[in-house]
């Protein structure tokens, strides 16, 4: 049976991957049968370090290898196997990362509007010129001050989460942390030639954050890609987490 192991974008957290979690593992038959043996398939979305749970952390110093080997020590604990490898956004670069890593290659990394720097260059450089003069300059300030990095509540409505219900937005913006600044500026020099697994790249049709083309050009950096499409913006786990939740399914084989 295939695990499947989510890797959240920088500054978010497992929750927000929470309903696609429910629309993947909810019953086909409600109610279910007691005598069913249970699905043994693993949907394990987990927090990075500095993220979620352990935001109280100092995240802003997480580092990229950090993230890495927390996924290699998930599917260890969990003993998971035949896996695909989720990562969304900056959580796509940093399941790469961890994909040539494993002792057990991944069955298929699955990259959702994944950032794929060029080489020797920083997540960061990614993101499109609108969305880094809204906070980039408020890094090195904050850092300096010994305070964290979040992206304001008017980036998160117009970048990451256009589209979606004013109500839905507003609940998200509480679950927005701090953002891993020293990991968002490091560089960065991945082969994506030598990854050991298949790779699909899911272009997020709405997405302001990165845009639709920007993800077409990071996708075909990566050889042999197979490259999907979901009609969503930037945050499709809460906007469109049942049809998020389907294409995942659909890329076991």
């Amino acid at each position: 049976m295939t695990d499947y192991l989510i890797v959240h974008d920088a500054g978010q957290g497992a929750w927000f991957w929470n309903k696609v979690w429910g629309g993947v593992t909810a019953p086909a038959e409600h109610p279910p049968r007691l005598y069913t043996p249970r699905y043994s398939s693993q949907f394990y979305i987990l927090n990075l370090p500095g993220h979620g749970d352990d935001e109280e952390g100092d995240t802003a110093d997480v580092r990229l290898d950090e993230c890495v080997q927390a996924i290699a020590r998930a599917v260890e604990r969990r003993g998971m196997k035949d896996l695909v490898l989720v990562g969304h956004g900056v959580g796509g670069l940093i399941a790469a990362q961890a994909a040539g890593l494993l002792p057990e290659p991944p069955r298929r990394l699955v990259m959702i509007a994944g950032v794929v720097p060029e080489r020797n260059r920083a997540p960061l450089s990614r993101l499109p010129g609108p969305v880094r003069k809204c906070f980039s300059p408020r890094i090195g300030l904050n850092t300096m001050l010994g305070k964290d990095v979040r992206l304001t509540p008017s980036v998160i409505s117009k970048y990451l989460c256009n589209g979606m219900e004013p109500r839905e937005i507003n609940r998200a913006l509480g679950y927005f942390g701090p953002l891993p600044t020293r990991l968002m500026k490091t560089e960065v020099d991945l082969q994506f030639s030598d990854l050991p697994c298949p790779v699909s790249y899911v272009i997020l049709d709405r997405d302001r954050m990165l845009t639709p083309s920007l993800q077409v050009a990071m996708a075909r950096l990566i050889p042999n890609v197979d490259i999907l499409h979901l009609d969503a913006c930037h945050q499709a786990p809460l906007q469109s987490p049942l049809e998020t939740g389907q294409l995942l399914l659909s890329l076991q084989g």
